[in-house]
């Protein structure tokens, strides 16, 4: 629980997020919060503004492999910053694909029509001398019959045959709604595996024209420094 005292030794993993008090020779290793391997020295008197890079607290789920150090408990579960991070991850709407968006307009334009025949030959039969329990009928058949209930294998089948393509090309596939993405796909852009970044990409170099070109100093930083 928050304010209670852990004893954290060789070995043992963090049990919670924790404010180190007392540390003797401790380090740990973040790799399950930030990717990096490289084990960091804990020292209850170095302290930061930006809990990541404050080396008096040690996260929960992150081990200790050097040393030991006695914290007290200030965030615990789904409060940590890996219980944090895992709720976002959890929670992140990944929005509707334009296939979805296509398919759900074309679902409702088919839907219209079935319906609207339905009816006009419901209307329609009245007029021959059918009874209404035909009429029904006929107009349930007419409404089924237009039905597209082959739709979902269909664009089930295209995504499967599509994976498996990429699959060939060494590209797994764990969701097949992401060919999709992929296909509309024009531009990737990547960091290094493991480094905490603000979200900010910039462009250092360009290719174009068969050549690179040093793309270092953009429109912004000149309006500053025209020279």
């Amino acid at each position: 629980m928050p304010g209670d005292i852990v004893e954290i030794k060789l070995g043992e993993s963090i049990p919670a997020d924790v404010v180190l008090i007392k540390t003797i020779e401790m380090k740990v290793n973040n790799a399950s919060l930030t990717g990096e391997s490289e084990e960091l020295l804990r020292n209850p008197e170095e302290k930061a503004k930006n809990i990541f890079e404050s080396g008096n607290v040690g996260f929960f789920g992150t081990s200790c492999t050097n040393g030991q150090g006695v914290g007290i408990v200030f965030k615990t579960g789904d409060n940590s910053v890996i219980g944090q991070i895992a709720n976002l991850a959890q929670t992140a709407d990944s929005g509707e694909t334009p296939i979805a968006h296509e398919i759900d307009r074309f679902i409702k334009i088919v839907a219209a029509i079935a319906i609207v025949m339905g009816l006009f030959f419901f209307a329609i039969n009245f007029a021959f001398g059918y009874t209404i329990i035909t009429n029904v009928s006929f107009m349930i058949g007419i409404v089924v019959a237009n039905t597209p209930e082959g739709l979902i294998i269909t664009v089930s089948v295209c995504m499967a045959l599509a994976a498996k393509r990429m699959a060939a090309r060494k590209v797994l596939v764990k969701n097949l709604q992401s060919v999709e993405t992929m296909g509309c796909t024009s531009c990737i852009c990547s960091d290094k595996t493991g480094t905490l970044t603000q979200n900010k990409m910039t462009v250092s170099h360009l290719y174009y024209n068969g050549a690179i070109v040093d793309a270092s100093l953009n429109y912004a930083n000149y309006l500053k420094n025209p020279d």
